[in-house]
């Protein structure tokens, strides 16, 4: 969407509003299985009011700066929120989850659960490198974005235009073909901890809600977020290259999710990449903001 920074829609405007209206009208005309239906319906509709307003009042005030932060970040608010929701909408079209077929892939793939297979190696010391590499997540999601604030806002506009993007697929698919994941044993296996443990049990408790495990968005967002790091910033990028691997390692590890839901997340990132690359090559990149 052509057009100066403070007088457009940019097209993650219009995904979110998409997303949030789409959801809506599945939430009023088939959400009788769905937990909080109402109160998840006046949430959307009111994420919908806020992202038109907060547009809206960038443009009438291009100059205040409290609101042209608002303007560009508010799309990170969104992620926490969605993620969250994504799982309370596991009954959205579905009485049950498919977790029984996700492990049976599992078990074809490894002959066992890979989850627990790598569990066999669990000091302490290891579970709170490989939780805070999980935490690392968080880290790697915003850097590009602060990177890009700060120097570059076309590449901004354009790393919001590709998270945003993204994530919407994922939210989708977790309330089409829900998975809950290993959840339950993550508990039992890091009872205790010193920082970073007790710190993702905080996180997953506000945070999450069962469903939203296939695909693994930690590793695609990784695989994404990694890759424009490299783009701009390639001794930042190979510097952080082993807390990458260690958080699509930590997915499993930590029975947060199945290998597959892990293979699958890896997947969905890089297809995402080269077709993304693709598009930007062909159309310019001012085509996709």
């Amino acid at each position: 969407m052509a057009g100066s920074d403070a007088t457009t829609y940019r097209w993650s405007d219009v995904f979110f509003l998409s997303y949030n209206t789409i959801v809506s009208v599945f939430l009023l005309l088939s959400g009788y299985g769905v937990e909080f239906r109402w109160w998840l319906l006046l949430s959307n509709i009111a994420l919908i009011l806020a992202n038109v307003g907060v547009v809206r009042l960038h443009q009438l005030y291009a100059t205040n700066r409290p609101l042209r932060i608002a303007r560009n970040w508010y799309p990170f608010v969104y992620f926490s929120y969605l993620h969250w929701e994504s799982g309370m909408l596991r009954h959205l079209f579905h009485s049950h989850s498919f977790d029984p077929l996700v492990r049976s892939w599992d078990l074809a793939i490894f002959g066992n659960y890979l989850h627990n297979i790598l569990y066999q190696f669990q000091p302490l010391w290891f579970a709170e490198f490989v939780h805070f590499t999980y935490f690392y997540y968080y880290i790697l999601l915003l850097l590009p974005g602060f990177l890009f604030f700060r120097h570059d806002m076309q590449r901004f506009k354009n790393y919001v235009f590709d998270i945003t993007l993204l994530y919407l697929i994922q939210y989708t698919i977790f309330y089409v073909f829900p998975v809950i994941g290993p959840i339950a044993l993550h508990s039992a296996r890091f009872p205790d901890g010193v920082l970073f443990i007790p710190l993702m049990k905080f996180l997953y408790r506000v945070g999450d809600s069962p469903g939203g495990a296939m695909p693994s968005s930690h590793v695609s967002v990784a695989v994404l977020a990694w890759t424009w790091l490299y783009r701009y910033r390639k001794s930042y990028a190979l510097a952080l290259s082993l807390f990458t691997v260690s958080l699509i390692f930590s997915t499993v590890y930590l029975s947060y999710h199945y290998a597959v839901d892990a293979i699958a997340g890896f997947l969905l990132g890089v297809i995402f990449v080269i077709i993304m690359g693709l598009l930007r090559r062909n159309y310019g990149k001012y085509a996709f903001t």
